[in-house]
């Protein structure tokens, strides 16, 4: 009759420890009261505004937990001191010259301490040391952000409304390009003449380069020119004859300019005495007059019984006939009698 009893006693209490012990490892688990039983080196760090971080919030570097946020407190003016928990094991690994923000675990998550950065072979962290901060990118920030995103935004849309109407009532020069028929009608033509232009100017480039090749063909001028030696040579050669003709014909000017400016020289002379040019004008009368007077002794000799058989006597292709004497002058000619 006592062994009954007794044996639901041992069992009541089997489940009741069993299910204290499961109560115990969920509130370890869940509270994170096992970090009680590791090692801790205590850092901190002062920040200008902390987002709602609370304590016992997680800290993190490179994306793993690495310890607790132990407090919180101000610091002389309005900055926020807050101390932290880092695992004896993790703090090995971290730089003393680590870098702590504020984040947040996920998108809308709980607030954190990220820990970051470090130079490589500086000294692990201690107990007691006070990490930099470095500014972080919080939620206020992205959504004033946002906010003046959308105000842009309506701002533009309101723009492209404005231009749209604009454009829907032909206003511009892309509204009447739009709603003008005759206006779209000269921009088609003159974009095909546009294009007639091009295929003109590849036309005249394929043209160009063909001239190209024929004056590159070899034994050409100006293939000479660039590759033969002896051509410009050549050509160098006349051109300095050129230069020098020039230079001489250029000497000879300046003498007939010097000689008509002296009115010693004979040419000056001519340009400048009245009396001189009447002179020599006189002088060519009379050589006209002479060469005349001589015309008609030469056809009055013709004509004389003594000289008549020497004319007569002399052949026909070397003699010169009077006739030409005439040809010089033939006033003279017609004048003289037979």
């Amino acid at each position: 009759m006592n062994a009954t009893p007794n044996r639901q006693a041992v069992i009541v209490g089997l489940f009741v420890a069993v299910g204290v012990a499961i109560l115990a490892g969920g509130i370890l688990t869940i509270g994170d009261l096992n970090d009680t039983f590791t090692s801790k080196v205590s850092v901190s760090a002062v920040f200008d505004e902390v987002g709602g971080l609370q304590r016992g919030d997680n800290i993190w570097y490179a994306g793993v937990k690495v310890g607790v946020v132990k407090t919180l407190g101000f610091d002389e003016g309005s900055r926020v001191v807050v101390e932290m928990k880092v695992d004896e094991e993790a703090a090995r690994v971290i730089h003393g010259d680590a870098l702590a923000k504020i984040g947040s675990d996920g998108l809308i998550g709980s607030t954190i301490v990220v820990i970051h950065g470090g130079t490589a072979g500086k000294a692990p962290l201690e107990e007691g040391d006070i990490l930099e901060v470095s500014k972080a990118v919080s939620t206020e920030d992205i959504m004033t952000t946002l906010q003046q995103n959308n105000t842009n935004l309506v701002a533009i849309t309101t723009d492209l409304k404005s231009i749209s109407a604009n454009l829907a009532a032909g206003a511009g020069s892309v509204g009447k390009l739009l709603n003008d028929d005759a206006l779209y009608t000269k921009v088609v033509d003159a974009v095909s003449t546009l294009e007639i232009a091009a295929a003109n100017a590849g036309t005249l480039t394929a043209s160009l380069s063909t001239f190209a090749g024929k004056l590159n063909r070899e034994g050409g001028l100006p293939n000479d020119l660039v590759t033969d030696r002896t051509t410009y040579a050549s050509l160098t050669g006349a051109v300095e004859g050129f230069q020098h003709a020039g230079a001489h014909a250029s000497d000879l000017m300046e003498a007939l300019a010097r000689g008509v400016g002296n009115p010693n020289t004979p040419i000056g002379t001519l340009t400048r005495d009245e009396q001189a040019g009447m002179d020599l004008k006189g002088t060519l009368d009379n050589l006209h007059l002479g060469s005349r007077l001589l015309v008609e002794d030469l056809e009055a000799a013709q004509h004389n019984f003594l000289l008549r058989g020497y004319f007569k006597k002399k052949d026909e292709p070397e003699a010169e006939p009077p006739i030409q004497a005439e040809a010089c002058l033939p006033e003279t000619t017609a004048a003289a009698g037979p």
